[in-house]
């Protein structure tokens, strides 16, 4: 997303420019970037609810990466728009601001107790224990206090919501890397790819309660794909990126892999249409736990080509499927949570109404309604609030002027002077 224009800010603490020798930027938002988030969140909804025929219409089943990349990569981007702006001339600020964010991260981590609450309830209600069993719940009630005390320490994965640990990692992370690092966009990725490295060679990954169980995502890896973002963000304004995205030639490129990635995908496979996989030797070593750089090459080849179809001047954003889906971007966070409600929610209503066709598409289309529906409801609480904050306080009334003396007419002219005394 390199064709929109940034305001330029230069840092004012004694350095002037960075070591990478250029000026520091703090790019303008970027519509887009809202938009692909909203949307990621609805694609990942969808692929969390189970069995659901909707998760056909993401890109979960058509290529080597899926919306777990464009969620990550997209949040990487942002929080480095949201840091240069913030803390471009006050850098050590981004640290404790990392640890508000981190902790407003780890309340929505707990949300889980929302999701084990809704499968006891479905169990007392239905007698079926199916979203405890779908969703690893049942060591939360076998073992309570040990599991409470786990996922208070990040040691327990709450189902459908493992990406939170992650992000609360990268955010601290972050504010420790942003006061050293600043601008440079290649201290962020040399960073990126040594730890990246040191976990690809020596397995070096978090474990999760029960400890046979590993991250879904690893810290180690995924960080990788998190500071790709923030890197994109801090180049974006370079000419040899600029030249880069633009060549027709790297277009091409993006294409070939984005066509190679469906063919190892084969979602004729996965239909049971036809079992020929020629390339299924990269779906393979595409390890979706340790980032590998496979998924990786492919997400940034959509992401290439939603740039060169989706442009920041186009009408897109103003249509009301944009918008909606720009209002969800900007909100990701409790969205994400309520989204995740819905797909452990699916597990019970799936199992009561059964699994057809037309029940999925209800469901998830009504569900991605109410999603719509509050992200709207939000923006509209967020506008009010802040005219309500800065309209000017009321201006004390106007004195009543005061009361002339009448004129008489057959006074004559001398008379018509208005009176200087004032009636009390």
């Amino acid at each position: 997303m390199t064709d929109a224009p940034s305001s330029k800010t230069r840092a004012d603490d004694g350095e002037g420019e960075y070591a990478s020798g250029v000026t520091a930027t703090a790019p303008s938002r970027d519509w887009r970037i809202d938009f692909w988030r909203g949307l990621a969140i609805v694609f990942i909804f969808w692929n969390h609810s189970v069995d659901n025929v909707m998760s056909w219409f993401t890109t979960k089943y058509y290529g080597l990466s899926d919306s777990a990349e464009l969620f990550v990569f997209l949040s990487g981007f942002a929080m480095c728009g949201m840091f240069l702006s913030k803390f471009l001339r006050r850098p050590f600020m981004a640290a404790p601001y990392a640890v508000t964010r981190a902790f407003t991260l780890y309340i929505h981590h707990t949300a889980f107790v929302v999701i084990a609450t809704l499968a006891s309830a479905y169990r007392t209600y239905a007698g079926s224990s199916v979203m405890e069993r779908d969703l690893f719940i049942r060591p939360f009630f076998i073992a309570t206090e040990t599991v409470i005390t786990k996922l208070a320490t990040l040691a327990y994965l709450p189902p459908l919501l493992d990406i939170l640990p992650l992000y609360i990692l990268l955010t601290l992370l972050l504010g420790l890397l942003f006061p050293v690092f600043r601008g440079n966009w290649k201290l962020y990725a040399g960073f990126a790819v040594v730890v990246w490295l040191f976990a690809f060679f020596t397995g070096a990954t978090l474990s999760s309660y029960p400890d046979t169980r590993l991250w879904t995502f690893n810290p180690f890896a995924w960080q990788a794909v998190f500071l790709a973002g923030f890197c994109a963000c801090l180049a974006r304004d370079e000419p040899w990126l600029k030249r880069v995205v633009a060549a027709p030639a790297t277009l091409a490129l993006a294409v070939t892999i984005v066509i190679v990635g469906f063919i190892a995908a084969a979602p004729w496979a996965t239909l049971g249409l036809l079992d020929w996989r020629p390339l299924r030797i990269l779906t393979d070593v595409a390890d979706k736990a340790n980032a590998s750089p496979i998924r990786l090459v492919h997400f940034l080849s959509l992401a290439l080509i939603a740039c060169w179809l989706v442009r920041r001047e186009s009408g897109l954003g103003a249509t009301r499927f944009g918008r909606a889906m720009i209002l969800i971007g900007r909100r990701s966070l409790p969205l994400f949570v309520i989204s995740t409600v819905f797909a452990a929610m699916s597990h019970g209503v799936f199992d009561w109404f059964g699994r057809s066709i037309p029940v999925q598409i209800v469901y998830a289309l009504g569900m991605a309604g109410v999603l719509v529906g509050l992200a709207f409801v939000a923006d509209a609480l967020g506008k009010a609030t802040k005219t309500k904050k800065s309209a000017p306080p009321s201006a004390p009334s106007a004195a009543p002027e005061p009361k002339r003396a009448p004129v008489r007419i057959e006074d004559g002219p001398e008379s018509a002077k208005p009176a200087t005394a004032a009636a009390p």
